[in-house]
């Protein structure tokens, strides 16, 4: 497999369509060829959490020859049962597709767990696959971690900065290896776009930007009252290290993302895009934020804005925005989610493919140029990549079960993952207190600002802690 020859003009480059499904052969990342499947390269495999996400990450990981399941951990029996028909009608009316179908073919004898500690005791299990709630995750990361096991974790990282602080700290005391689940960087198309980009083939770019639509309107996640929890699910475990509140339907399963207590939707989804666009630019952290947003057109119980907009500045001079749109829907960009704005070009980025178009001279310039000329290119089956997926999230599985057994980096370590859940924390902050905020990226603080450094943590309840 070949990597980009950098000494190519821009114009050749990107003219040559044959040479770009070429490179996109990328051999960057272990994994991608398959293991052969005998026990003793079979990673043993535990899974706590396994309701949507959960449920999606299992089916993927059963079907690595690889992978061997030995254990699952849930707070609700149906999920552990992987019984559909028991699963309280409900969750079922009220989350549609999010509540999974279950009824995979399990090897008998995996153990199952109500509590996750039960787990991660088990000697039967090498490595562990978190799919909980976001203010479960630093510290059943942690205690993963302290157990001797590997961890896949599902993005955010955390709720906190001083959460993924801790994380990384137990990691560096152990030699446990972690991923963090940002799957689109074990994408093809982004990893290819993430090469040009660092190439310097779109010039300087000074801004990129990102739109997520998800058309709540009228009713959002609805306006109900606290009840009882439905039978087998244990309302006091799910609730962990948070300040106790009553059930409500529309908190758990699923729809907790609305909910500020227990993440949020810069953590949900806009994590991934802040993701792209810092690893894209090269970029660690970012030294201002602003952000502005608010209730504006759905009326239900959410603790988050229906409507935002995020703008970060970076040192070496751009600016990334990110808006989270629920009261409408419509694209915002001739292709794909994510752009990118340079000197030379303008990239559009979805994740089956993307979209450059050359730039033009502006008032009063004249230029004597190399212009780029538009190129576009899609990912399918005809030029894939031997050994890869277009499924992004199982690129990102294989990469975590190569790693393990060659005690390699995965392609997104727990650093990696600190870093852009932390824009999350900085996004929701800024929202909550309206100010432009100015962050330290060396000490991880915000700059002459108490009232937003009292909310880099909070305090859990007894007897939880880190």
């Amino acid at each position: 497999m070949k990597n980009v020859d950098m000494q190519h003009s821009r114009r050749s480059f990107l003219r040559d369509s044959t040479a770009l499904a070429a490179v996109l052969s990328l051999g960057t990342l272990p994994g991608y060829s398959m293991n052969s499947g005998t026990p003793q390269d079979k990673v043993k495999m535990g899974f706590i959490g396994i309701g949507n996400r959960g449920s999606q990450l299992l089916d993927i990981f059963m079907e690595q020859a690889n992978c061997e399941v030995t254990a699952l951990c849930d707070i609700y029996e149906p999920y552990l049962l992987r019984d559909y028909s028991k699963v309280h009608r409900r969750f079922k009316e009220e989350n549609g597709a999010r509540i999974p179908q279950m009824g995979e073919k399990l090897p008998t004898n995996v153990k199952r767990y109500k509590h996750y500690k039960e787990l991660l005791a088990d000697k039967n299990v090498d490595a562990v696959c978190i799919s909980t709630p976001d203010h479960w995750h630093a510290i059943q990361t942690i205690d993963a971690i302290r157990a001797g096991k590997d961890v896949y974790i599902e993005k955010p990282l955390g709720m906190t900065v001083y959460e993924g602080q801790k994380m990384l700290e137990a990691q560096q005391q152990s030699d446990r290896l972690v991923t963090v689940g940002l799957h689109r960087r074990a994408s093809i198309v982004h990893r290819k776009a993430a090469e040009i980009i660092q190439a310097g083939k779109l010039g300087k770019i000074t801004a990129t930007r990102a739109y997520i639509f998800n058309n709540l309107f009228p009713n959002g996640i609805g306006k109900l009252q606290p009840e009882i929890p439905p039978e087998n699910f244990d309302w006091e475990l799910w609730l962990g290290p948070c300040a106790y509140q009553p059930y409500q339907y529309n908190i758990a399963p699923y729809k907790f993302r609305w909910w500020q207590a227990y993440s949020s939707q810069m953590a949900n989804w806009g994590v991934h895009y802040i993701d792209l666009m810092r690893w894209m630019l090269d970029e660690t952290m970012p030294i201002s934020v602003s952000a502005m947003g608010g209730n504006y057109l759905i009326d239900d119980d959410r603790t988050i804005p229906d409507t935002m907009q995020i703008c970060y500045e970076f040192s070496k001079g751009a600016i990334a925005s990110l808006g989270i749109y629920e009261g409408s829907s419509g694209k915002p960009f001739p292709y794909g989610e994510l752009e990118f704005r340079g000197t030379k070009g303008t990239m559009y980025i979805s994740d089956k493919g993307y979209k450059i178009y050359h730039t033009t001279e502006g008032q009063f310039q004249q230029w004597n140029n190399d212009y780029l000329t538009d190129e576009s290119f899609e990912l399918t089956a005809d030029n894939l990549p031997e050994g890869h997926s277009l499924n992004i999230t199982e690129n990102m599985v294989r990469n975590f079960l190569a790693c393990i057994k060659k005690r390699e980096t995965p392609c997104c370590p727990l650093l990696e993952g600190h870093y852009s859940t932390i824009y999350a924390h900085l996004a929701n902050i800024a929202l909550e207190l309206k100010q432009q905020l100015h962050w330290d990226p060396k000490k991880e603080v915000f700059i002459d600002n108490d009232e937003a450094n009292k909310r880099l943590h909070y305090a859990y309840r007894e007897p939880y802690k880190l």
